[in-house]
This record gives structure tokens, sequence and C-alpha cells, in this order.
């Protein structure tokens, strides 16, 4: 009950202007606020999920739990917590929860007691960081981008780099090794080309490109063993359009899969991934003798916009020791998915793929409909989780090291803007609890920052490297990688 106490009083010192509501009515609604953190599952390790009223303004709470209740008078319409107050409650209410009565004013000036609303605390922890790009929506100033490396624990957030460092390249599609910070790779284009990879603690810059490839790396999954990276290698098209839902689509003319092994630096294929189909999306499974990866037949000739071209995913097994390739087996059809299967994702248990759904293609960020499916490859089955889904575009989903949370890139609720969501996965069912924002220290920021969260992947700590030592390598020489002989 101490620190409950506590709680309050850090908070009275913030709020000494603010006087206790006395005079309102009860309202049989439950709050709208915002961020919705309404009846989320939250992990024990998360940073303070600050909040206001989506409508009208927040005047007080009460913040109950098994440990106590206590009222919170909130300044400037906001629920802001001391940090330190907020993880000694979490820690005393690790699996159970807490529950907030708000007190809300309208515009009419009349205040109203909302139905309570809860707060589920697993003990499940979340993996410590998140990375991901942040890039103005549309390809609106394009030039000014950079990858990040956010603390979820808190709201500390530093750069790994920043384009304007690199005269102002494109810098895109990072990857981990099992979500370690130790193992890192992103590509850097149009300036500086090359893709930077840190790995046994030397950073260096590789162009993956041979004679007998398509292209160099695009998209990429590193092997758990930590030497094996997969990548696709693509030959990419966009079409730009006035369709508010729609404004960009972007495909492939070629694409294959190609294997990167570290140790030797070299780069080669099989003519199992590399046939006349689009082959896109590597994903290794948690055991590293599987690969995933999506596959299309081409576009039917004269089919400008691409309706024909559906992904279907398929997986072949692969001995990185004796180099030995098996057959390659259909997982999900797109005619049994019911679309078209883009950014497969294994689950570190196992027993999971997570998938996103659209009508066409496999660029689905840019798909209003696109959503988050799940195959059950125990029983074959797949399922839609309302849990991880919304009205809006769902796609960029990784997850976390213990397999338990999922990370989202939504465009809920506006439509523009990519956020990152996290969601509770329960394994045994196969089931996502409601799904929370990313949380921020001023509840507005959600309203006011321009830029979307791209890929935003989870990692178990920060980046060893500065991002000085990370531009310096960028602007140097590159490094050419060997094909097999």
């Amino acid at each position: 009950m101490k620190k409950i106490i506590f709680l309050l009083s850090a908070f009275a010192i913030i709020t000494s202007c603010a006087k206790e509501i006395t005079d309102f009515q009860d309202k049989d609604a439950v709050p709208s606020i915002f961020p919705d953190y309404t009846d989320v599952t939250i992990p024990v390790n998360i940073a303070p999920l600050n909040f206001k009223a989506a409508d009208g303004r927040l005047e007080m709470v009460d913040v109950s739990s098994s440990k106590g209740c206590e009222k919170i008078l909130c300044k400037d319409g906001k629920l802001i917590w001391d940090i330190d107050d907020w993880k000694a409650l979490l820690k005393e209410n690790v699996g159970g929860s807490i529950s907030y009565t708000a007190y809300i004013t309208d515009t009419s000036g009349k205040c109203f007691r909302y139905k309570p609303f809860v707060q589920y605390i697993s003990p499940d922890s979340i993996d410590s960081h998140l990375a991901y790009r942040n890039i103005e929506t549309g390809y609106v100033f394009w030039l000014k981008m950079g990858l990040y490396q956010r603390c979820v624990e808190n709201f500390g957030c530093k750069p790994i780099i920043e384009n304007s460092g690199i005269d102002n390249a494109c810098v895109n599609c990072h990857s981990f090794c099992a979500q370690s910070p130790d193992k890192m790779l992103f590509h850097s284009r149009k300036f500086n080309p090359g893709t930077t990879i840190l790995w046994e603690g030397k950073l260096q810059k590789f162009n993956t490109k041979v004679d007998s490839m398509i292209s160099g790396g695009v998209y990429s999954s590193w092997n758990p063993n930590g030497y094996i990276i997969a990548m696709s290698a693509n030959n990419i098209g966009q079409r730009f359009h006035n369709d508010l839902e729609k404004r960009i689509y972007v495909s492939d003319r070629v694409s294959d899969i190609i294997i990167m092994n570290m140790k030797t630096e070299t780069v080669f294929s099989t003519p199992k991934l590399c046939t006349e189909d689009l082959e896109n999306f590597p994903a290794w499974g948690p055991d590293g003798k599987t690969l995933y990866y999506i596959s299309a037949k081409k576009r039917r000739e004269g089919d400008e916009t691409d309706t024909s071209l559906r992904f279907s995913l398929l997986k072949i097994s692969y001995d990185a020791e004796k180099d030995v390739w098996g057959d390659v087996d259909t997982l999900l059809t797109d005619q049994a998915a019911h679309g078209s299967v883009a950014y497969p994702k294994p689950s570190p248990c196992g027993r999971y793929i997570a998938y996103t759904l659209a009508e066409r293609g496999y660029f689905t960020p840019f798909n209003q409909e696109s959503e988050i499916w799940l195959l059950d490859l125990t029983t074959m089955q797949i399922s839609h989780p309302d849990g991880v889904n919304s009205p809006s575009t769902e796609s960029n989903h990784n997850w976390s090291h213990n397999g338990k949370w999922l990370v989202v890139g939504s465009k809920y609720p506006d439509k523009l803007f990519t956020k990152p969501y996290f969601a509770h996965f329960n394994p045994d069912k196969g089931t996502f609890d409601k799904r929370f924002v990313l949380p921020q220290e001023d509840p507005d920021f959600y309203e006011q920052f321009t830029a979307n969260f791209n890929n935003a992947d989870f990692i178990t700590g920060e980046v060893p490297v500065s991002e000085f030592e990370i531009r310096d390598v960028v602007r140097g020489s590159l490094k050419q990688v060997k094909g097999k002989k």
C-alpha cells in the first residue's frame, strides 16, 4: 500500500492546481480514450501507458488494484505517469489487473464518471527494444529518413543511422538474427549503395550482387545458426494511383531467392529457388532447417494492373552444414488462402506462421484491405485473429524473442500513418489479446507525428555500434561478395 500512496503523492506535486472532482454524473459507458488502452493485455516491463480523453477533457482517474485504490488528478487533461510509480504498480500486480475509472468533462461543461476499464498485466515480458524505420508517408520528403531503436521499457530513443549523415541515401530492409542486436543488416540505396552487415563484432558494407543474380539482396532473413542469410533478389517496379485507398502499387518483374554465407562471404542459390515463378520474402523457421517463402506465377501478358498476381506459401528444407536442399512443398495456395499471401513470419515455437493477406501482390503496406492471418502448422488450419487486426491496414509484423508478443504495423485509425501495435499471443489457443499501440510520453504524439513506423522489429537490447561507426562504414568502401563455385 505504501507504493500506491507514493504514487498519489508524486502526482500531487504535478497537479497541485487541480481539485478533486465531486460534482459529476454517472455514465453507463466505458470512456473513449486516446490512445485506446482499454481492456488490453500489457507486458510487465512496458513503458507507462499515458492517455487522454478522446472526447472532452480528462479531469481525474480512480486507479485501483488488489493493492488499493487512489485518485489521480490529471494536469492538462492527460494522465501522465511517473515512470517509477508505474513500474512499481506493474510489479505489484503482475498476473492481475489494474482498473481505471475516468472522470471526463464534455463540451457542454458537464462532468461524467464513466464505467471502469482494465489493463491486464502479463508476466510475459516483451523484448526491451524496437527497431524501425521512420519515413514520411506517400514518398513525400523521402530524403529524410532513418533507422531507430526505441526502448519500450521507457521512452528512450536513439538513431541506428539517419540518412542525413550518408548523403540522404535511402536506408531500408533492416533485419536481425533471432532478435539479437549483435547481428544486423540493412541496405542503403541511391547514394552509398550496399548492404551493411554487423556480424561477429565486425561492421562491413557488401555488394551482394554477383553476375548470375537478378540483383543484390533485398528482403532478408537470418538463419538462427547466425551465419546464413536468405535474401530475395528482385527487379521491382512501382505504380502510382490517385485512389486514396491504394496510392502506390509495388510488384516484381522477376524475383528469386539467394543465400549469403557470412563465414565464406559468398552468395549462391539453388535452381529450386530461382525459377520462372516469382519467389520472394524468405523466412527461416526457428530450427534453421526450413526456409519458408512466397511464390507466384508471373502476371499474364497484358495484365498491367497485376490483377492475376497472387502469392502462395511454400517451404523447402536446407542442411547448412552439408549444403543440401530438400524438395519444395506448397503449404498454402492462394486459392486456399482466398487471397495473396505475404510477409510469412514463423513463430519462435515453430507451430505457427503469421502472414499478411491481401487481394493481390505482396507489398501490403499500401493495401488498405491487408490483414494478419495465422497458419497452424500442426493442424494446417488458418485463422483470422481479431485481437491483432483493425478496420485499417495491417502489415510488417514480427514476433518477440519469446514468441509471446507480435508487433504489427497498422494504419489505424487515420489510414495514413503506420504505427507499431503490440498484441499478446496465447500459443496454446492460437489467439491474440486486444492489441495496444507503442506508448509515447505525450498522449498527443500520434495525432502530431507525420512519419511511418516502417518494419518494426523486436531486439533484445541496443545495437552495440554507434551511429557514427555505421555512418563511416556506409560512406566507406564496398566489399564484393563471391559467387560459390
